[in-house]
């Protein structure tokens, strides 16, 4: 009979989510196409209609090959997302058109069902789990919030995240201050980089804390660490780790490089 231990349980639960999640309809493996949206009215690959972005909005004029809300379009629509965030925004048959705000520059996704990233997904190939990448480290909140810019899985493209603190972490024979930004329900998130890059994970990856402790100690699981959308797709904006989330060693745990 095979005992298994509650992180073993956790952790594959947690894996299957994961991967279920990443290969819906419309998750990160349906991700096709990414278009910066002109100033005049311009044609893109994949689409039908003319496309804009002027004065804080998003255009496009069609004849009845987009549906918004169900209805077919015939004529101009607009609208309006905020910076980092999108929007479901249209569909072209199956085919979602996306729109996003990047930087202050509008663009739009395409996320299509039968994408080849989706059709030959087989799962997200990962380090076997251990115990000994689960570490306990300390959390140092900012006295207030601090925009700092990175840059991006895209060269055309930098971004500002909100750091809120540092996360203190002991490993191998080391010490290490990570910045942190907010992760939602008192957890944080790690982005960094380490001694995996480039051969067996992704250029960066992150992990998701447990929630700050009263003490302001943290639990970070390092079997939990995952790759970001741009690890999936060449359309990615992920932004990069704070200038100084680098951790001297290799983390031999979590999310490897997708093959």
């Amino acid at each position: 009979m095979t005992v298994v231990s509650d992180l073993e349980q956790d952790w594959h639960t947690w894996h299957a989510a994961r991967e279920q999640d990443l290969n819906t309809d419309y998750g990160w493996l349906s991700v096709v196409a990414f278009d910066w949206l002109p100033a005049s009215p311009t044609a893109l690959s994949g689409l039908p209609g003319i496309w804009w972005a002027t004065d804080g909005r998003a255009y496009v004029t069609a004849d009845g090959e987009l549906t918004l809300n169900g209805d077919p379009v015939h004529g101009t629509v607009s609208s309006v997302v905020a910076e980092a965030a999108s929007l479901s925004w249209l569909l072209c048959g199956d085919r979602l058109v996306e729109l996003v705000l990047r930087g202050g520059r509008y663009a739009v996704r395409q996320r299509d069902p039968q994408a080849p990233t989706r059709r030959d997904f087989t799962g997200v190939p990962t380090y076997p789990l251990n115990q000994d990448w689960v570490v306990r480290g300390y959390y140092t909140p900012y006295a207030e919030p601090e925009r700092v810019e990175v840059s991006t899985a895209r060269n055309d493209l930098r971004q500002h995240v909100t750091a809120v603190g540092t996360v203190h972490l002991a490993l191998g024979d080391s010490a290490y201050e990570l910045v942190a930004t907010p992760a939602g329900d008192g957890r944080l998130s790690l982005s960094f980089h380490d001694d995996t890059n480039g051969d067996d994970t992704a250029p960066w990856r992150t992990v998701t804390t447990g929630v700050v402790e009263r003490d302001q100690s943290v639990l970070v699981d390092f079997n939990r660490t995952i790759n970001l959308p741009f690890a999936f797709t060449a359309y990615g904006t992920c932004p990069a780790p704070v200038p100084g989330n680098r951790l001297g060693l290799p983390v031999t745990a979590g999310e490897k490089k997708v093959r």
